[in-house]
Formats: structure tokens, C-alpha cells, sequence
């Protein structure tokens, strides 16, 4: 399961994506994310403490930054674009966190990827804290009149869980 969030989140949002982490991995989900710190390093540390797998997608172009160290493999894309392709195109279903311009790109292209029918079906969870303000403005423009919006809204952990249980069978990230 793709968990998008911030590298640089507040500590509510960390421990608030620890539990989802932990969670997913209860249910059974592997963790799939950007590898870097932040949200990425709780999901993947609250997914190690119950058990489960987590794989990081990282990007060469950061070299910054070694991948955290509660992932069980690391897969290095070359470019940031690469990344987010390999990060949509692997995962069975998305939970998108609050975070910052790199979150929202994440939101925007999986959306338009299951909007426009680039991708089998698969449920994309979505944080009402900051996105769905962004995602009303969106929805208002003469672009997307009449498009669905594969989206689930959430505000709890718990939530997020039983939108992925009813959509996703458990059997990997």
C-alpha cells in the first residue's frame, strides 16, 4: 500500500502515520513509500513494529539523504518523475497523508492516472486535513465537470484502514 506524506511533518503527523503504518501491517499490507524521513520513516517504523514489510522508492537526484532504516528493501529511481511513476505503478492502493507540494503531486498524478483510466481500479484514501479544500477547487473548474473522483475521504487511521480492507485484498504493499 503507497502511503504519500511529508519528509518534514509536524509531530502529530508522524505519530499519526506510525499508527497507519502499524495498522496496515496488522491488516496484513505491506508499506510502499519514498524511503526519506518523516511520514515515510513512521509508516515504515510503525509497519516494522507490527511485523510487517516496507519498501522505499527513493531518487538518486537526492543524495542528501540515505533511505531510513526500518525499510526492508530499497529501490533507487534516477529521477524524481521515475520515482512517482514507481510508486503509482506498484502500489494496490494509495493513503495520502497531509504534506507539502511534493504530497500534492503525488495526490494530483494518482488521481489523474485512476480518473482517466490509466490504471486498474484502486482505491485512493485521501486526508481531509489539507486536500480537500484543494481537491474542491479542483472539482470546480470547467475541467472536471462531470469526471468521478475516485477519491475516499478520512480523518482517522481507522478509517483509512477500512477503506483499503473493502477494496484491497491483504497480500502486499
Amino acid at each position: 500500500m503507497a502511503v504519500f506524506g511529508s519528509g518534514a511533518a509536524p509531530p502529530e503527523d508522524l505519530e499519526r502515520a506510525r499508527a497507519l503504518g502499524r495498522a496496515l501491517a496488522e491488516a496484513g499490507y505491506g508499506i510502499l513509500n519514498g524511503g526519506y524521513g518523516g511520514t515515510m520513516e513512521a509508516t515504515a517504523a510503525g509497519a516494522k513494529e507490527a511485523g510487517g514489510e516496507a519498501l522505499g522508492i527513493t531518487c538518486a537526484a537526492f543524495s542528501r539523504s540515505g533511505p531510513n532504516p526500518h525499510l526492508d528493501g530499497v529501490v533507487e529511481a534516477p529521477t524524481l518523475i521515475e520515482r512517482m511513476g514507481e510508486l503509482i505503478d506498484r502500489a494496490a492502493g494509495y493513503v495520502v497523508l497531509p504534506g507539502g507540494n511534493g504530497t500534492l503531486a503525488e495526490l494530483a498524478s494518482t488521481w489523474e492516472h485512476l480518473r482517466k483510466g490509466l490504471l486498474e481500479p484502486r482505491p485512493l484514501v485521501v486526508w481531509e486535513r489539507p486536500w480537500r479544500r484543494i481537491v474542491a477547487v479542483l472539482e470546480e473548474t470547467p475541467y472536471l465537470r462531470g469526471d468521478p473522483a475516485p477519491i475516499v475521504w478520512v480523518s482517522e487511521v481507522d478509517e483509512a484502514v477500512a477503506a483499503i480492507r473493502e477494496r484491497v485484498p491483504a497480500d502486499g504493499p
